[in-house]
């Protein structure tokens, strides 16, 4: 929770919905933003509160498309600067995700956000994927990740995707 003069109040925890509601509600409390988190079994407001009870039992599932991954191809802008023209990356990295979010692993819930800078952000709310083990949620990355290089690589797509065993999303 972001309050005046950008001070962030971390694991801020209620309730219920109707808690949190209630404070939204009042209006004077002089909130600017809500950044939503896990949830865990305990607030964690105390900081006595064990690590085995900050591991959460559910959190967003998000990803992350940043403008600057295509700088390498871009023509038009670079770093933060988005124009309608490099917008279109974006545009069409999200349909590939969603495509292959829904259909590869069975997702319903999906909101695309702007991430308020430089791109997008994907937030799969289905209960599943809320669940979802670090390990499994970097997996399902690996998976949607059509790029392996880096700043210092020729090309930035994966090997296998110009030969014959083409990643699913692609070939479709």
């Amino acid at each position: 929770m972001c309050i005046r003069d950008r001070v962030y109040i971390r694991f801020k925890s209620f309730k219920n919905a109707q808690e949190l509601k209630g404070i939204v509600a009042k209006g004077n409390q002089g909130i600017h933003k809500i950044d939503i988190g896990a949830i865990y079994r305990h607030s964690l407001q105390n900081d006595l509160t064990s690590n085995q009870a900050r591991i959460p039992i559910m959190k967003e599932f998000v990803i992350d498309i940043d403008m600057t991954d295509y700088d390498s191809i871009r023509t038009c802008c670079q770093d933060a600067t988005v124009c309608k023209k490099c917008w279109r990356f974006l545009e069409l990295a999200a349909q590939v995700l969603e495509v292959a979010l829904r259909e590869d692993f069975g997702f319903e819930h999906i909101l695309w956000v702007f991430s308020g800078r430089r791109g997008i952000h994907c937030w799969v709310c289905d209960e599943r994927a809320m669940k979802l083990t670090n390990e499994v949620r970097a997996a399902v990355a690996d998976y949607l990740n059509y790029f392996g290089g880096n700043e210092h690589s020729k090309s930035l797509l994966k090997e296998n995707i110009v030969t014959q065993n083409l990643h699913p999303s692609v070939q479709r």
